[in-house]
């Protein structure tokens, strides 16, 4: 690593590598058949409730009761149906994809990520990468919080906040999408050219703090 590359930056790096260069408020009918009110929307600063921290490959994750409920040949399943549970499943997700070795990624991928293209050509580039042991700390990603920026019932987009080693601090753009009875995530479209993780100094306001332990 260049000695003036921060954890982050490199994280960033590898991240792209390894990913492959990897709406709106919910919107409900009114009631009955005559005029009544449209239901609230749902509020995206819900927390997630009974927050417990598992290690995967070295990097804390977050247990909920709104997920994960489930976890098959390593992959973590089963998150409520609701912005809490989209929020943990999104940091779930792109940490454990991230990280995963080469003997858990495509297990993972098969069961935490919606299928298409963008999956089909992360797979691709995940090949040539290989991870055959935990996280370097160095490197390893020090889960901060969520903030849901777009939320319905089929898709959520959500901002991941980590920390590394140097105090430096990152934004992860995520979306997962409800699939198969799921969230999963949705990596980005072969074609984009959108950031997916940036450099940030401060945590928005609206931040869902679920702060992994130090």
């Amino acid at each position: 690593m260049n000695s003036t590359e921060t954890p982050a930056a490199h994280r960033f790096g590898a991240y792209r590598v390894a990913v492959g260069l990897l709406s709106v408020v919910l919107l409900t009918g009114a009631s009955g058949c005559g005029d009544g009110d449209a239901a609230a929307p749902p509020d995206l600063s819900t927390p997630p409730t009974n927050v417990r921290w598992q290690p995967f490959q070295g990097v804390p994750i977050p247990q909920t009761d709104q997920g994960p409920t489930a976890e098959i040949d390593n992959a973590a399943t089963g998150f409520e149906h609701s912005p809490p549970g989209a929020g943990v499943a999104a940091m779930v997700h792109a940490v454990r994809l991230s990280v995963a070795d080469d003997s858990q990624w495509s297990n993972i991928a098969a069961r935490e990520v919606v299928p298409g293209p963008a999956k089909d050509e992360w797979a691709v580039n995940r090949v040539q990468v290989s991870i055959s042991g935990p996280a370097d700390p160095v490197y390893a990603p020090r889960l901060l919080g969520y903030r849901i920026t777009e939320y319905s019932d089929q898709r959520a987009a959500v901002d991941v906040y980590s920390e590394y080693s140097d105090s430096s601090r990152a934004v992860n753009h995520t979306t997962v999408e409800w699939f198969a009875q799921d969230w999963r995530l949705r990596l980005p479209d072969p074609g984009s050219t959108t950031r997916p993780i940036e450099p940030v100094r401060e945590l928005p306001g609206d931040t869902v703090k679920v702060e992994a332990p130090k």
